[in-house]
């Protein structure tokens, strides 16, 4: 019995060492990219010819090489009249609302290369836009009823720490604003 326990211990020693050599011989994975903590502040800005009108900023943390999105969302839902006429009293309309989401929605990526960063990043924003009665372009000028304004930016661009780019400018086709879009990227330590 003590012979077959030798025996065995000796064979589970070879396995052992033959797996240790396997192991050293076989290579190492690729390393992953150390994961990098970002500030990125974006700034929405809105001018009527060289006249700043708003200057919105978001900031959002943002982890470099972690291949998932940050994502910022913040608005709200403005009523929208909706006027009904009944059938049996079409003299008296009903009204009711429903309701349209305004706001900014940022998504951000990020990705190590180098001494910068490369950003995957998407500006959408909406806003409620009253305009001007003599616009007479906007149907809704007659009505006085709102317009919904839209704009919606997807850029990789590529960072470094402390950098600030402004990658957008677009002139609104209705009301003439210049809608400018500014990036701030900071490494946290």
């Amino acid at each position: 019995m003590t012979r077959m326990i030798r025996l065995m211990t000796v064979i589970a020693v070879v396995l052992l060492s033959s797996g240790a050599i396997y192991a050293q011989d076989k290579p190492a994975p690729p390393s992953r990219p150390a994961m990098v903590a970002l500030k990125l502040t974006v700034v929405l800005s809105r001018f009527q010819g060289e006249k700043k009108i708003s200057s919105l900023p978001y900031s959002v943390f943002v982890t470099a090489n972690d291949n998932e999105f940050t994502r910022l969302r913040m608005g709200t839902q403005v009523p929208v009249p909706t006027t009904v006429f009944t059938g049996n009293n079409a003299a008296a309309p009903v009204q009711s609302y429903n309701y349209k989401d305004v706001g900014t929605n940022i998504d951000c990526r990020a990705m190590s290369e180098g001494d910068s960063f490369r950003l995957m990043l998407t500006v959408q924003d909406s806003a409620v836009y009253f305009p001007d009665k003599t616009e007479a372009m906007v149907a809704s000028a007659s009505t006085g009823a709102p317009a919904f304004r839209s704009f919606n930016s997807t850029v990789n661009v590529l960072m470094r720490d402390g950098q600030t780019v402004q990658y957008t400018s677009v002139a609104d086709p209705v009301s003439g604003q210049t809608i400018k879009l500014e990036a701030t990227l900071n490494v946290q330590k």
